[in-house]
């Protein structure tokens, strides 16, 4: 009981501490980033994502997730891997896998509590809030995407330039296309149909995957043919006019997903520590009857 107690308190000071107004680039950030699948005080989406989808956990993990998860817009609010930005997939997937991979390595038996517990909180909740930016984001649900980008339980998979993602057929946009491709978008249609890009090889076609491009983060990988800025294409808000059966799609599926990686994350503490990986992570959760059967998530 003791050690639950201090772990408590030691997750909710990360909840309190995450993303204070005067740390670096907080107070300028939120403002550009207000509409990032906007949090409070606009629509609490990563919040009610978060929650819904991990409300078996306790409380005080719950709200350290939330924390860590909302405070990314903060922290790394001009990096365009964090949210899947830019046509930046490789470096979005690359992100993910990274932070789950340093949340299990915090998870190391040796590591002391509650510390190492924070520190394994704060690392998956940063992957938490770049897949469920995925969907607000990209063109996926434009382009009638309803799987999730990944199902598998083992690390967050690579996302390659024009490669085909094999849930959704499904091809990753991303530099300019490789000799006999050729891309196409009638920007002139109306939304949704303006959000719809085609990738021809040979004389093959199939949906291409984008994601909304923002002139305040460095990097731009969208390819002119297929480029749309994040105004043209985000699905933050369900306010948005013409967006909010979108919205909701995107908010669906980055709940699915957000379930799904806790599935991904007990897979990869078990096989890095064995028993006692998926044991350190039974001791986060408060009903293990809500919790998801991992094999058939």
């Amino acid at each position: 009981m003791k050690n639950h107690a201090v772990l408590g308190l030691a997750i909710m000071g990360l909840a309190l501490t995450v993303g204070c107004v005067g740390e670096p680039g907080t107070t300028e950030a939120i403002g550009e980033r207000a509409d990032e699948f906007s949090t409070s005080p606009g629509e609490p989406n990563h919040e009610e994502i978060t929650t819904t989808a991990l409300a078996f956990l306790n409380p005080a993990v719950l709200n350290a997730l939330v924390a860590g998860d909302v405070s990314t817009d903060v922290e790394f609010a001009l990096l365009n891997s964090a949210h899947f930005d830019d046509c930046n997939f490789t470096g979005g997937a690359a992100l993910v896998a990274a932070n789950q991979a340093a949340a299990v390595q915090a998870l190391n038996p040796s590591n002391p509590l509650p510390a190492a517990d924070a520190q394994a909180m704060l690392a998956f909740s940063r992957s938490l809030h770049g897949v469920q930016d995925f969907y607000a984001h990209t063109n996926w649900i434009e382009l009638g995407g309803d799987v999730l980008v990944s199902q598998s339980l083992t690390a967050f998979p690579a996302l390659t330039p024009y490669s085909t993602i094999p849930s959704s057929g499904f091809v990753i946009v991303q530099g300019n296309p490789p000799p006999q491709t050729a891309l196409y978008r009638d920007d002139d249609a109306s939304y949704p149909k303006y959000a719809i890009v085609t990738v021809r090889r040979k004389k093959v076609t199939a949906h291409g995957l984008v994601s909304g491009t923002v002139d305040y983060e460095p990097g731009d990988f969208c390819p002119t043919a297929a480029s749309m800025t994040h105004a043209e294409l985000n699905k933050d808000k369900s306010t948005i006019p013409g967006r909010t059966a979108q919205h909701f799609a995107a908010k669906a599926l980055a709940t699915r997903q957000t379930r799904h990686e806790w599935c991904r994350f007990n897979q990869l503490a078990h096989d890095a520590w064995g028993d006692a990986g998926t044991a350190r992570l039974a001791t986060w959760v408060a009903d293990p009857s809500a919790a998801p059967d991992c094999i058939t998530e």
